[in-house]
């Protein structure tokens, strides 16, 4: 499938080109399951920094709480490393959203579109993550700067953060006389 804005060719089925992160317009040989999932995502829009921040200070809440009721349940500290990770590894894996992505409206999707799959989460989580922290946190401040918002995790799994519409906005939008 080419893609309408910058040309390149991409696999059947994709959801976004995996050069420029526009929406694929779909076609009738496009499954009807590829264009619904590409209706639920705003064309083009890759999350920017903050709004990636925002969910990333839920997600922090969210697993702090966990790991401290863990800690206190436990008497240790290694439950609740254990937890963030398993936390952030299967819900971007599994869902490409974690709480806080979901909370703020956006989601992680491999170069097709798709919910990256536990492989590239794994990568995407730990030791993209580590990388990207490592360095005085230069690859998550990447984000700010890169055409494609994507931060130093996202670029070694091959991953983009992009904004969702949800359905019950889109339902209103259509309501709307």
């Amino acid at each position: 499938m080419e893609c309408k804005v910058c040309g390149q060719d991409n696999p059947a089925g994709a959801s976004f080109c995996g050069n420029c992160g526009a929406t694929l317009v779909a076609t009738e040989e496009t499954p009807a399951l590829a264009q619904t999932e590409a209706a639920s995502v705003v064309a083009g829009a890759y999350a920017g920094f903050w709004i990636r921040f925002g969910a990333a200070v839920i997600d922090a809440v969210a697993v702090g709480v966990a790991s401290f009721t863990l800690s206190l349940l436990f008497w240790g500290g290694f439950g609740g490393l254990l937890l963030g990770l398993l936390y952030y590894w299967l819900f971007t894996g599994l869902r490409g959203q974690t709480p806080g992505k979901m909370a703020v409206g956006i989601k992680v999707v491999n170069a097709q579109g798709d919910v990256p799959g536990l492989g590239s989460a794994a990568l995407r989580e730990i030791p993209g993550k580590l990388i990207s922290a490592i360095a005085f946190c230069v690859g998550f401040l990447w984000i700010a700067f890169d055409e494609n918002k994507q931060g130093w995790h996202d670029k070694i799994a091959n991953t983009h953060v992009v904004r969702v519409a949800s359905t019950r906005q889109e339902e209103r939008d259509d309501a709307v006389p």
